[in-house]
């Protein structure tokens, strides 16, 4: 159990200053330039502090202060979103696929995995019980997202809708497959912008993406105009309606795809 008095002198000087300066994240260099005193004694202070749950360390050399709202016992749960920002700013970035599913109500799982999208190459971190999963991307396809509120005074980055659809069906591993995103869609019909859909599918340039997204909005019926625009980028080779399944199934000449998931499961899936 934490105490006031726990801090002591050193620490109750370290938090008043990042507590003036606004930083809920903070590095060693910061530390030792407020401290004022050896390397060792800025390690030891710093370790002290972690032990007794006025930090958390999110990386080596990087700490998160824990607010005094979290109580005697410390129990903090920082919202995993804004933790994944600390974690990569100021490198450019943005949270995505089934994390965006979670941020856009396209999903109703719980998950405590954080997707973060980013042409940095980056290990996955595991704090917090979370684990923060680095996907890279290149910087030329660092493209639709947007800023949202995460918590009530924070802001994150994230994949703006029609991207986070896009992603998921480039890459359904990391979205819980075919069947969540496409029931992600069906949730959100309504607020997805056709237009903009189709511009940055053609935008993003993969002709799995197109075949795969035809197909969801040929079962939904509501393709549209959009279903010959995606025909003219599916290309003729077969690839698979979700490739984090085995390869099986049939065939279906019309965009291209191998169904090794079953649309009927797909349609009950909507009805559940």
């Amino acid at each position: 159990m934490r105490s006031t008095k726990s801090l002591g002198k050193s620490g109750s000087k370290l938090l008043i200053r990042l507590a003036e300066q606004d930083k809920h994240v903070f590095n060693y260099a910061d530390a030792h330039a407020i401290l004022d005193v050896s390397d060792a004694a800025t390690r030891k202070l710093l370790s002290e502090l972690v032990n007794k749950k006025w930090l958390v360390q999110l990386t080596r050399g990087k700490y998160l202060v824990v607010p005094m709202s979290a109580g005697e016992g410390a129990e903090f749960s920082e919202s995993w979103y804004v933790v994944a920002k600390y974690l990569i700013e100021p490198k450019r970035y943005f949270l995505s696929h089934y994390s965006a599913m979670e941020i856009h109500n396209m999903t109703t799982h719980p998950i405590s995995t954080v997707f973060i999208s980013t042409p940095h190459k980056k290990r996955k971190i595991e704090s917090l019980g979370a684990t923060f999963q680095f996907v890279y991307i290149a910087d030329a396809k660092m493209w639709g997202s947007t800023d949202t509120w995460a918590t009530p005074t924070e802001k994150v980055r994230v994949s703006d809708l029609e991207r986070t659809i896009i992603d998921c069906l480039n890459n359904p591993r990391l979205c819980g497959g075919v069947s969540e995103i496409a029931k992600g869609i069906f949730i959100r019909q309504s607020d997805i912008d056709s237009a903009k859909l189709l511009k940055d599918v053609q935008s993003f340039g993969s002709k799995a993406v197109a075949k795969r997204l035809g197909f969801l909005l040929d079962m939904y019926g509501f393709a549209g105009e959009i279903a010959s625009e995606l025909k003219k980028i599916t290309g003729s080779s077969y690839v698979p309606l979700d490739p984090s399944l085995p390869s099986a199934g049939k065939y279906l000449r019309r965009w291209h795809l191998r169904l090794n998931l079953d649309p009927a499961e797909l349609k009950n899936i909507l009805e559940t």
